[in-house]
């Protein structure tokens, strides 16, 4: 049942990714991304701005790369080598993804940002793709453990509505499109069910020999 849910959520979201980078960048059609902006920009302030600021670095590489070392070096002294391996596959394939990606459709990113010294391209948004992507793992690891259900889903929900404000914080600080943050998110969803599904089979026909 878990396989058919995955191949569900793969088959949606990998659809609707495409979708969006067809419109968006293909065919340029900027209109879903002007109403956002323009509402996002109306609600401006220092202090907002002071914290959009603040919750972005927890979407960068200087966070992600040293927290994902921190899961796999736990797992490790756990000995649960498996999950160290799987953790380290998705942390290395999802970087390489997101280059690849970014390279190919080579979408320029808004002119007027508030932060300064953003390099590369806009599509999909690597903070968008990267938190998703993390914070989905982790939650993914919460559900593998024996805590309550209502914990379970209190970690999880928190853990994704953070993941949201990373993401948000982006389109705040002018240097993604909203379109950008959907489609990172999706992406997200596309590689995350991709790779449960191929660790579920290699775990099977591990258990088959």
């Amino acid at each position: 049942m878990k396989i058919i849910l995955a191949i569900l959520l793969f088959a949606v979201t990998f659809f609707l990714f495409v979708y969006i980078a067809d419109m968006v960048v293909v065919k340029n059609d900027t209109t879903f991304d002007s109403s956002i902006q323009t509402y996002v920009n109306a609600h401006e302030s220092g202090g907002t701005t002071t914290f959009m600021e603040a919750i972005t670095f927890f979407g960068s590489h200087r966070f992600l790369i040293p927290a994902y070392l921190v899961l796999i070096v736990y797992y490790l002294f756990e000995r649960r080598y498996r999950i160290a391996v799987n953790i380290t596959a998705i942390g290395l394939t999802s970087t390489g993804v997101l280059f690849l990606l970014k390279e190919y459709f080579q979408r320029a990113r808004p002119i007027d940002p508030l932060i300064r010294d953003v390099k590369g391209f806009s599509f999909p948004s690597g903070h968008s793709f990267s938190s998703f992507t993390f914070y989905g793992v982790v939650i993914y690891l919460i559900w593998s453990t024996g805590w309550k259900t209502a914990f379970k889903i209190f970690c999880s929900v928190l853990l994704f509505l953070f993941a949201t404000g990373i993401a948000y914080s982006r389109i705040y600080l002018r240097v993604h499109f909203p379109s950008d943050i959907v489609a990172g998110f999706l992406l997200s969803a596309v590689w995350l069910s991709l790779a449960f599904m191929l660790f579920r089979i290699k775990k099977v026909k591990e258990l088959q020999v």
